[in-house]
C-alpha cells in the first residue's frame, strides 16, 4: 500500500483506487508483461506499476488488447482527470459499456496477416536480378525499420541493394555497412545532397540488375512485397512500371484515427482545382482492404516511393527528369511512360508502410517551382486527357464528373428559351455530368465548362478557372453580336446567318446535347494538341 501512496503523492483515495485496479488488471489479460517489456519499457521493476503511474503518460500500451491513446481520445473526460485510462476502464468504464481499442501493434499485425490472404506467392522459372535503390539522408532510424528482416520479407531471392547516401552527417552509412546480410549490399556515398532524380539516375546506371526498384528509406515492407510486384511485371505484357499499396503507419497525434493504418497511396490521379491541375494519391485515407484498393489495376501514375521498372526502359526514356528537386519527378516519369504507350500498374497485394518522409523534409519550398516544371512540359497533354476522361467517364486520368454551368438571365422571361435550356440540362445530366443553372454572375471556379445563353452578361469579371472552357450559345433571333467574343473559346448557334470571321462558330440544329459534346471534344483535341 505504501508504494501506491507514494506514487499517488499521498492521495489516499487515488492510492486505494489504483491498488484495487492493480489487482483486477493483474488477474486479467489487459496487461502483458512480456509485451510491455519488448515494445515499451525493459526493467526489473514492477512493470505494471510503471505503466499505471508513468508509462501511460508516454502513451505506452499495457497489452495488445488495450490502446491507451485511443481510450483517452474516445473519452476526453478521462484525460482531463489525468487518470490512467486502464484504471478508469476496469473500475468504471467496463460497467458503463465503454469501448476499448486494440493496441496499434495488434492493428498492424492484423493488417499484415490479412494481407497474406491476398498474396499470389508467384513462382518463377527464372528470377531476374532486381537492383533495389534506396536514397538516404540522415535516416538512421528509418533504415533500422527498413532493413529489419528485409531478406525474409521479400519472398524473392535474386536482388541487390544499393544504398545511395546523400552526404548524411549521422551514422547512417556506418550502420548500413555494419549489417550482416546474405544479399549484395552496395553503398554509394555522395559528397552533397543530390536531387531525388539525379541520385537515383546515377544509381540506376551503376546497377547490375535487369530491373531497378526505387525504394524510399522511410518504408517498412511486409512479407511478399517484391515477389508480388515482380509477378505483375513478368506476367503481363507492355508493362512500364509497377507501384505498390502504401499505408500510413500509426500516428499518436491522429486523434480521430482517420489516418493511422489507412491508404497513403493506391495509385495516383489528377484533378482540376485552383492550381489548374493537381496530382494526388487516389483513395487516400481509405481502409487498407477497401474494395477500391484490393485489386491490381492499371493507373496513370504511381509514386516513386516504391517503383519497379525494367532498367533498359528506365534508361531509354531518360530516367527521372533532373529538372525536378524532390517533387513531381515520379509523376513526370509516369507520364513519359504513358506517352510512350506503356502500361503502369498498381499492385494491391504488395503492402508497405510509408513513414513519409525524411528525405523530403526540405521539399515544401520546391513545390511551386516543380509544379511549373511539370506544367511547362505536360499542360496540354494533361488538359486533353483529363477533359476527355471526364467527358467519356473513363475515370483513369481523373475520377471526377464533368461539371457544367449554364448561365442565362433571359430564360425566365422567355418560355421557349426556358424549355430549351431545361431540356439541354436534362440531356447532359443523362450523360452522367454534373449540370447547374444560374441567372447571376458569381464564382464558377469549380466548373469545367461554362455555357452562357446571355450575350450581355459580363462573365469576364466572374471567378472562372483559367483552363475552364467558355462557350457562348446563341439561338435564333439573337441579334446582338457586340459583346467581347474573345472571352469565349467558341460559339454554338443554330442560326446560319450568324457569322464572325475572327471566332470559331459551330452550327447545331438538332440532337443538341450529343452534338455539343461532339463539338466540345473536337475543340479540346484541337486546342490541346
Amino acid at each position: 500500500m505504501l508504494n501506491f501512496l507514494v506514487k499517488s503523492n499521498f492521495n489516499i483515495k487515488e492510492s486505494l483506487n489504483y491498488k484495487r485496479a492493480y489487482n483486477i488488471i493483474l488477474n486479467s489479460e489487459l496487461f502483458d508483461e512480456e509485451f510491455y517489456k519488448e515494445n515499451f519499457y525493459s526493467s526489473d521493476e514492477d512493470l505494471l506499476m510503471h505503466y499505471l503511474f508513468e508509462g501511460y503518460k508516454e502513451d505506452f500500451d499495457p497489452s495488445l488488447n488495450f490502446n491507451t491513446l485511443r481510450y483517452y481520445y474516445a473519452y476526453p473526460n478521462v484525460k482531463k482527470s489525468d487518470l490512467n485510462p486502464l484504471v478508469h476502464y476496469v473500475l468504471w468504464g467496463k460497467n458503463e459499456n465503454k469501448k476499448i481499442f486494440p493496441s496499434s501493434i495488434l492493428e498492424k499485425q492484423n493488417i499484415i496477416e490479412e494481407n497474406k490472404k491476398y498474396l499470389n506467392n508467384y513462382e518463377f522459372d527464372e528470377e531476374p536480378l532486381v537492383s533495389i535503390i534506396i536514397l538516404n539522408r540522415n535516416g538512421r532510424e528509418n533504415l533500422e525499420i527498413l532493413f529489419k528482416d528485409f531478406d525474409k520479407k521479400t519472398n524473392y531471392s535474386n536482388f541487390e541493394v544499393i544504398l545511395v547516401d546523400n552526404a548524411s552527417d549521422d551514422d547512417s552509412v556506418d550502420y548500413v555497412k555494419s549489417l550482416d546480410v546474405d544479399y549484395p549490399l552496395i553503398v554509394m556515398e555522395n559528397e552533397e545532397n543530390l536531387s531525388f532524380s539525379k541520385a537515383n539516375n546515377d544509381a540506376a546506371k551503376a546497377s547490375n540488375g535487369e530491373y531497378v526498384l526505387l525504394l524510399n528509406n522511410d518504408i517498412e515492407p511486409t512479407y511478399g512485397w517484391l515477389n508480388e510486384m515482380m509477378g505483375i511485371m513478368l506476367n503481363n505484357e507492355n508493362v512500364g512500371s509497377v507501384g505498390a499499396k502504401l499505408l500510413y503507419p500509426y500516428f499518436k497525434e491522429d486523434k480521430s484515427h482517420q489516418r493511422s493504418f489507412k491508404i497513403q497511396h493506391g495509385g495516383d490521379i489528377f484533378a482540376f482545382g485552383d492550381n489548374l491541375i493537381r496530382p494526388h494519391n487516389q483513395y487516400k485515407f481509405f481502409n487498407p482492404f477497401d474494395e477500391h484498393v484490393s485489386h491490381t489495376r492499371k493507373a496513370i501514375s504511381v509514386t516513386g516511393a516504391v517503383l519497379l521498372v525494367k532498367k533498359s526502359l528506365y534508361l531509354d526514356i531518360g530516367g527521372l527528369d533532373e529538372d525536378y528537386f524532390y517533387c513531381f519527378e515520379d509523376v513526370d516519369f509516369s507520364l513519359k511512360l504513358h506517352k510512350a504507350n506503356y502500361d503502369i500498374y498498381y499492385c494491391s497485394s504488395a503492402l508497405l508502410f510509408h513513414y513519409e518522409s525524411y528525405t523530403r523534409k526540405d521539399n515544401s519550398e520546391n513545390v511551386a517551382r516543380n509544379r511549373k516544371v511539370l506544367f511547362s512540359k505536360w499542360y496540354n497533354y494533361l488538359n486533353r486527357h483529363i477533359f476527355m476522361d471526364m467527358i467519356e467517364s473513363k475515370e483513369f486520368f481523373c475520377d471526377a464528373k464533368l461539371k457544367i454551368m449554364i448561365v442565362s438571365e433571359k430564360f425566365e422571361n422567355k418560355k421557349s428559351d426556358e424549355e430549351f435550356i431545361l431540356n439541354l440540362k436534362e440531356e447532359l445530366e443523362n450523360k452522367n455530368y454534373t449540370v447547374k443553372l444560374s441567372n447571376k454572375i458569381k464564382s464558377f471556379k469549380n466548373f469545367d465548362v461554362i455555357i452562357s445563353f446571355s450575350d450581355n452578361l459580363d462573365l469576364e469579371t466572374s471567378k472562372i478557372r483559367e483552363n475552364a472552357i467558355k462557350v457562348l450559345w446563341l439561338n435564333k433571333n439573337n441579334d446582338s453580336m457586340n459583346l467581347n467574343l474573345d472571352f469565349y473559346d467558341f460559339i454554338i448557334t443554330n442560326d446560319k446567318n450568324i457569322s464572325n470571321s475572327n471566332h470559331e462558330i459551330y452550327y447545331i440544329e438538332s440532337n443538341y446535347a450529343n452534338e455539343f459534346i461532339k463539338t466540345l471534344k473536337e475543340y479540346i483535341i484541337r486546342k490541346y494538341n
